[in-house]
């Protein structure tokens, strides 16, 4: 059983290795969209700054659930990280929003395809949030200043996992409306990946063109700029 366990944990190192390889060549041949510069992971995240009920929410879209954690293999750990500070960093304008969470909620949304029994405190949620606090969002990360919250739904179409940070003032309020509207949320940062696409796509024809050179301002997501600054 150990031997077995140790076999399968090397070959998912290994698809996290060629994962790296691979982004790099469909990098060189223009092939991820999702991400606003170069990187070296794929799937991109989905980013997309909310307002809800007038208040500040940012949501963080990431495909398939989050992996095992193997606290004593650090290589693994390593790539895992990585992955996750450059699907996160490299998916959004950051330099466009300039509010940040001083007291903050990190809710981590885990969508299973099935009912199967599932462990929610997946520790792996910390790199999660470790390239959250690198995007500037929210600053020092310590226990009183950022809590975390961990809720499950069910999908039956793929898994998922949908974060969102938000002020712990706002906290209760958005736990209710999260309860009632996570599945609009879903496919609404979904429908502003798309947005945002085009929008990058017409930027950069504006440029080649040099029809409007303020256009090139709606990179990353103009829809952001009315209420993150």
């Amino acid at each position: 059983m150990e031997s077995e366990k140790k076999m399968l944990f090397e070959q998912l190192k290994n698809i996290e290795e060629m994962k790296v390889y691979l982004m790099l060549q469909i990098n060189k041949l223009g092939g991820n969209d999702a991400a606003i510069k170069r990187t070296s992971v794929y799937p991109m995240a989905k980013v997309k700054p909310l307002l809800i009920n007038g208040y500040p929410v940012f949501q963080f879209s990431y495909e398939g659930a989050l992996p095992a954690y193997k606290e004593d293999d650090r290589d693994y750990l390593a790539l895992i990280r990585h992955y996750y500070y450059r699907a996160t960093f490299d998916a959004y304008d950051f330099s466009k929003i300039d509010i940040k969470f001083d007291q903050s909620v990190i809710i981590t949304a885990h969508y299973f395809n099935n009912m199967q029994i599932s462990d929610l405190d997946n520790r792996n949620r910390k790199l999660i949030q470790d390239a959250i606090r690198q995007t500037g969002l929210i600053g020092d990360d310590s226990w009183s200043r950022v809590w975390n919250v961990d809720v499950g739904f069910l999908d039956p179409k793929e898994n998922h996992v949908q974060v969102y940070v938000v002020s712990q003032d706002n906290f209760a309020n958005f736990m209710s409306y999260l309860q009632d509207e996570h599945r609009n949320l879903v496919t609404a940062v979904e429908e502003f990946r798309k947005e945002t696409i085009i929008d990058e796509y017409k930027t950069e024809e504006n440029k080649k063109t040099k029809l409007v050179e303020t256009e090139s301002e709606e990179k990353g997501g103009i829809p952001a700029a009315v209420f993150w600054g």
